[in-house]
């Protein structure tokens, strides 16, 4: 996730928010991929898909839409790849989202 390095809002994310940058480093060449994206589960265990694109060969970015973040909670994600011959996920990750004023 892109987050600013030098203030009290680095790495807190709340309700709402629209814009986010999430980038998942996959660690290998992903280049060649036909679908990328980030599986979702909300807090409320709710599994979504997010559609990401490949950003500097070995990650999936995606810019949080509205609706994306309409639960406070822990969101753990997956990234999904498919290349010619494979398809599978990555690690799970998981971070916070606020309500507003926490």
């Amino acid at each position: 996730m892109t987050v600013c390095t030098n203030c009290n809002a680095d790495g807190k994310y709340y309700i709402g928010d629209v814009g986010t940058e999430i980038i998942v480093d996959v660690c290998a060449d992903i280049s060649a991929a036909t679908t990328v994206s980030l599986i979702v589960e909300k807090p409320d265990g709710t599994v979504v898909t997010w559609t990401g694109s490949v950003y500097e060969t070995t990650k999936i970015r995606y810019l949080v839409q509205i609706g994306d973040f309409d639960q406070s909670g822990e969101y753990t994600l997956q990234a999904y790849v498919e290349i010619s011959g494979w398809r599978g996920r990555g690690n799970t990750v998981s971070f916070r989202v606020s309500s507003l004023f926490a």
